[in-house]
């Protein structure tokens, strides 16, 4: 029986990924082609072959089906950054490189292949206020990354040091995505990330260290 019920639970999944990636695909051909305002919501799903229902059980709009991210990080990526952390109430040395891989992990969930990332390049490239959606952090995304950050490094979502590393990573990957996505760029996201990320760690290892005082004598 329990074979039969993981059987079962691996079919369902394998189909809701496959229906996931018919209507991302969709979505991003027809906004290639005519551009958000080209198409309807009931003209994709005639595409795909599903319902309206069906649709908006995957996605509450026609952007975020272009977009085709997750609205939350997946688990299988937050945990390995998770047990990555330290117990000793501190940032580890790797934090940085971690959320690089954390970022860029998720963006390959968005795009598994390069036939489907030139596919979104081009959805981006016809509808570039889409870039904005997909890079520009609301509240709620840097709540959940700075509790993200503190709860790998055993700190207070709160600290200080959690709250200067969650705002200054998601600056770095609103700077990042439009480079990225540019139709003129040749580099890989991890390639424009870790260049965005080593500029900044270098221009701020170069600083002296600051006072809440005018004088420093």
């Amino acid at each position: 029986m329990k074979n039969s019920a993981a059987f079962d639970g691996g079919l369902r999944e394998r189909k809701r990924a496959a229906t996931h990636s018919a209507i991302t695909s969709a979505a991003r051909a027809l906004t290639a082609e005519h551009g958000l305002a080209g198409f309807t919501v009931e003209e994709l799903c005639d595409q795909v072959g599903i319902s309206r229902r069906t649709f908006f059980n995957y996605f509450p709009a026609k952007e975020d089906a272009v977009l085709g991210a997750p609205a939350t990080l997946p688990q299988e990526l937050t945990e390995p950054f998770v047990a990555a952390g330290s117990a000793d109430h501190g940032l580890t040395p790797t934090l940085l490189q971690d959320l690089v891989d954390l970022s860029v992990a998720y963006m390959e969930s968005m795009a598994v292949s390069r036939a489907e990332l030139a596919q979104l390049k081009d959805a981006l490239s016809t509808e570039p206020r889409l870039v904005l959606k997909l890079m520009q952090g609301t509240r709620e995304a840097d709540e959940r990354l700075r509790g993200l950050i503190a709860r790998r490094e055993h700190l207070d979502p709160g600290d200080p040091r959690v709250t200067a590393v969650a705002t200054v990573f998601s600056a770095l990957i609103q700077r990042a995505g439009p480079e990225f996505f540019d139709p003129e760029n040749k580099l890989s996201y991890r390639a424009v990330l870790t260049s965005a990320v080593e500029s900044a760690r270098a221009a701020f290892s170069s600083f002296s260290p600051v006072t809440s005082s005018k004088d420093q004598s």
